[in-house]
This record gives C-alpha cells, structure tokens and sequence, in this order.
C-alpha cells in the first residue's frame, strides 16, 4: 500500500502528463513539497518505480495522447502550415497530416486502403473517376471536421 493519498496519487499522475512547460509547479521537488514531504524526499520518484503506478501512468497518457480534440487541433495546426506555399515546412506539413488523419476516425471503423492492380495510366475513365471522388469526399469530410472543431 502506498503511503501517498489517493488525491495526490491522481495530481502527480495529471502532473506527469503534463508537458514540462506547462507543470505548476515546475519540478517534482516541489510538488512533493506540496504534498508536504520534506526537501529531498524520493516519495514520488519511488512511486513512479511502482509496477501498478506505471500502468496507471501509461493508461493516462495514452488517452491523453490521443483525445480526439487535440488531434483535431494539431490537424488545424498542420493544415494551416500545409497550405502556406511560403512556410519552409509546408511539404512535411502535409505528409504528417495525411500520415495521421485516419488515427481521427471513430473507433470501429475501417480505413481501407486500395492500390490499384494496374498503374492510373492504365484506368479507365471510370474508374479513375471513382478513385478522384472517394478521395476528394475523404479530403471534404476532414476539412468540414476540422473547421467545426475551430468553430467556424
């Protein structure tokens, strides 16, 4: 049994899922001083040895990770960086976002990816019609997600 309460059980793990710049407070030192341990306790760092906390840990920071707003921000982030000609980044702005847009579909559904048989050269006008709207329905529903979380 740890003898850390469960309330600060949970702060230091949100703590810990904080990025660093954004931790209040900044060090673990002095969070462990808040929580009332004396300078130079090595309460916390213990605690994160601890195979159960280690789950606990892991647990959270995948969901933080990978909450669907943030995603949604970062995709606005990385589209807005894509689609500007001048930004030096631009090209590797679109790899990323086309690389993680289908992590942003709900769980349960099927991202299929089909490679044609035969090179574009050799499709028909048909099927080559089929492929450019499948694509461009994809690329319209992103964008209209994308400016519903931004609001707009």
């Amino acid at each position: 049994m740890s003898l850390i309460s469960d309330e600060h059980r949970q702060r230091f793990l949100l703590w810990l899922c904080t990025p660093p710049a954004e931790r209040d407070p900044r060090s673990q030192e002095k969070l462990a001083e808040e929580f009332g341990y004396s300078p130079g306790s090595t309460a916390l760092s213990k605690l994160k040895k601890d195979p159960e906390f280690l789950r606990e840990w892991n647990e959270l920071y995948l969901k933080t990770i990978s909450a669907p707003d943030k995603k949604l921000g970062i995709m606005a982030v990385l589209e807005q960086t894509a689609l500007d000609c001048d930004d030096p980044k631009h090209v590797q702005a679109a790899k990323a976002y086309f690389e993680i847009e289908g992590s942003l579909r709900p769980a349960g559904t099927t991202n299929v990816n089909v490679e044609p048989a035969k090179p574009v050269s050799g499709l028909s006008d048909e099927e080559l019609e089929k492929l450019l709207s499948a694509g461009a329905l994809d690329e319209l529903a992103v964008r209209r997600e994308l400016k519903e979380a931004a609001g707009e």
